[in-house]
C-alpha cells in the first residue's frame, strides 16, 4: 500500500480537475449535516451553532433592509446580495442539520437539497471573500467615513470572517470544479448592473451607476473590474479549496493515536542486569 505521506503536496489538487469533480454527487450524505469535528451522528453544540450563525446574518440583513431599503434599492448592491446569500446559505445549513439531528437517515445518497447546499456553501464563501477585498481595496479609500458603520463591518468584514471558520466546521468537501457556480454568480451580478444602467436605474445619490468601478458610462473602467473579479474569483476558488485540504489535515493531525504519532527522541538504552 502506498504511504500517503509520501505523495507530493499537490497532488490532491493535480486530482481535483478531473471531468467527475463537476458532479454535486456525494456518497455521504452526512457529510453535508455534520462538522468534521464531531463524534457520532447527532450533536447538540453543532446544531446550536448552526442557528446561532444563521440567526447572525438574518440580524443583518433584516436591520439593514429596515435601515436602508430605499424603495427597493437595496437589492441593487452586491454587497447586499451577497449578505443575503450568507443569510440564506446558513439558514439552510441549519434547517439541514436540524432534520439530520432529528432523524439521521433523512437524507439519500445525492439528494437534491445537499446539492443545493453545497453549491451554495461554496458560491457563498468565494464571493464574501470577493466582495471583502474589493470593497476594503477599492470603494473603501474614496469614502472612509463608511468604514466603522455597523453594517459596513458586517457585510464587508464579518461575513468572510465567519464563512471562513464556517469552512473549517463543516464536513463535506471541496469542488476546484464547482468554480461554475460562483462564476454564474458574479456574471449574472455583471449583466444585471448593465441591464439596470440601460433601463435608466440611479443609486440612492442619484448617480447613473451602482458602484463607481462598475460605471457602464465609462466601459473601459467597467469592463476591467469585471475581468478583475473574474480573475480573483478563480484565486478565491483555489484559496478555498485549500482551506479544505489544511481543514483535514489538522483533522487528521488532531486524530492521530499516541501510538501512531513517531517518536522523536530515541529511548534510553537498557543496562544488563548485573549478576552477584
Amino acid at each position: 500500500m502506498r504511504d500517503k505521506s509520501q505523495e507530493p503536496c499537490c497532488l490532491p489538487l493535480k486530482e481535483e480537475f478531473q471531468r467527475s469533480k463537476f458532479s454535486l454527487h456525494h456518497d455521504d450524505p452526512g457529510a453535508f449535516c455534520r462538522s468534521q469535528w464531531q463524534k457520532g451522528d447527532r450533536n447538540l453544540i453543532w446544531l446550536l451553532y448552526r442557528w446561532i450563525l444563521a440567526a447572525f446574518f438574518a440580524g443583518g440583513v433584516i436591520g439593514s433592509m429596515v435601515d436602508s431599503f430605499n424603495g427597493g434599492r437595496w437589492f441593487i448592491y452586491l454587497t447586499d446580495w451577497g449578505f443575503s446569500l450568507c443569510f440564506y446559505c446558513c439558514t439552510y445549513g441549519a434547517v439541514v442539520a436540524t432534520i439530520y439531528f432529528i432523524r439521521p437517515s433523512y437524507f439519500a445518497p445525492g439528494s437534491r437539497a445537499l446539492k443545493i447546499y453545497w453549491i451554495s456553501h461554496y458560491t457563498t464563501v468565494v464571493l464574501a471573500m470577493l466582495i471583502t477585498l474589493v470593497f476594503w481595496a477599492a470603494l473603501y479609500p474614496s469614502m472612509p467615513e463608511m468604514g466603522a458603520e455597523l453594517y459596513n463591518l458586517w457585510a464587508h468584514a464579518f461575513n468572510s470572517i465567519c464563512m471562513i471558520f464556517d469552512c473549517f466546521m463543516v464536513a463535506f468537501p471541496t469542488r476546484i470544479m464547482h468554480f461554475v457556480y460562483p462564476f454564474i454568480a458574479g456574471i449574472t451580478y455583471g449583466v444585471f448592473s448593465l441591464i439596470y444602467f440601460w433601463s435608466g436605474g440611479v443609486d440612492p445619490m442619484g448617480n447613473r451607476f451602482i458602484y463607481f468601478i462598475l460605471d457602464w458610462e465609462r466601459p473601459g473602467l467597467a469592463i476591467g473590474t469585471v475581468c478583475g473579479c473574474v480573475v480573483l474569483v478563480s484565486c478565491f476558488c483555489v484559496l478555498v479549496f485549500g482551506f479544505y485540504r489544511l481543514r483535514i489535515s489538522m483533522h487528521e493531525c488532531c486524530s492521530k493515536k499516541p501510538e501512531e504519532i513517531p517518536a522523536t527522541t530515541a529511548p534510553p538504552p537498557i543496562e544488563p542486569r548485573q549478576i552477584a
